[in-house]
């Protein structure tokens, strides 16, 4: 089969997608300076307006984006590797991981204070169960309420005293270049992210193999195995992988960390734990150190997040 020329590259058409688009789309070009590749046709207007909303909603849109690339309507789809679902169809597969950015949470504050210097029951925005419970579990007097809108609409709402903080990505906040605005970014001490966060993914068609040389071309070798630990410790907790997981992995070389917590939803209990080992062996090391915090109460904090949260 002869190298395509012309590759289509979809994805979600909110303004953030839309950037991580263009970075790909970018190093895509760097690297094949010969192909032309093109936003899909309809990508462009189509919910560019669109809030971001419940996770439900969240993993809906992001699917709708594979079923396009299934389908052959897209040659290639760019996503953010947090709402790529843990079992996707045989067809299709992750084929590269550009460079990763900061996978941490930053704190956006109106007075400018870090979360310690927060008083008691400031209004903090936070739109993920997983960190919700990590930062109740840290300072149980605060008062979360739900954050499902974009940087623009949290920091308006925050400036009409709405609020007086929000959580959002790093990564996101740097894409959006408004660094300027953040008082603190999260150690795993306060806040473990969540699996994938801070990562880029390109996805491609099995049976497109010119496509997928090219997307191979550009992955980032780390990255891609930091992404696919830390989903592989998620899927062992939950196959569908809902539940109340945060997970970051380092990969050094041949060598890698992983830590990991499950969180109740309240704040009333966390499990942690931190393990590493030789990427040969990463299935036994994941395995090992799910087993130990499900052992050690992290499956009953997933039932009960399941039966109070299992759609979420």
């Amino acid at each position: 089969m002869g190298r395509a020329k012309h590759i289509i590259v979809g994805s979600r058409g909110d303004e953030l997608s839309m950037l991580c688009r263009a970075r790909a789309c970018a190093a895509l070009m760097e690297a094949h300076p010969s192909v032309e590749f093109v936003d899909a046709p309809d990508n462009r207007g189509r919910d560019d307006r669109a809030k971001p909303a419940p996770r439900k909603l969240e993993a809906r849109r992001a699917a709708a984006v594979l079923q396009r690339l299934g389908k052959g309507e897209i040659d290639v789809a760019v996503m953010d590797a947090r709402w790529i679902p843990l079992q996707i169809a045989d067809t299709i597969e992750i084929a590269a991981i550009i460079a990763r950015t900061n996978p941490f949470d930053a704190l956006v504050s109106h007075e400018s204070l870090i979360l310690d210097e927060q008083p008691e029951n400031t209004r903090v925005a936070v739109n993920d169960p997983v960190k919700r419970g990590q930062l109740l579990y840290y300072r149980s007097e605060l008062k979360l309420v739900d954050g499902d809108d974009d940087f623009g609409g949290l920091f308006d709402a925050m400036n009409r005293g709405t609020i007086e903080a929000f959580v959002y990505p790093a990564s996101d906040v740097e894409m959006l270049n408004q660094q300027e605005h953040v008082v603190e970014v999260f150690t795993t001490s306060i806040c473990t992210p969540v699996a994938g966060q801070g990562a880029l993914a390109l996805v491609g068609r099995r049976d497109r193999k010119d496509v997928f040389s090219m997307l191979r071309g550009i992955n980032d070798q780390s990255a891609a195995m930091e992404v696919e630990v830390e989903r592989m410790f998620l899927e062992r907790v939950a196959k569908d992988g809902r539940a109340p997981v945060g997970v970051l992995a380092n990969v050094d070389e041949n060598e890698f960390e992983i830590e990991a917590v499950i969180v109740a939803f309240d704040g009333s209990e966390k499990i942690s734990g931190i393990m590493s080992g030789a990427l040969a062996d990463r299935t036994r090391v994941v395995e090992k150190l799910a087993n130990e915090l499900l052992a050690s109460g992290g499956e009953e904090i997933v039932e009960s997040f399941r039966k109070i949260r299992g759609n979420c």
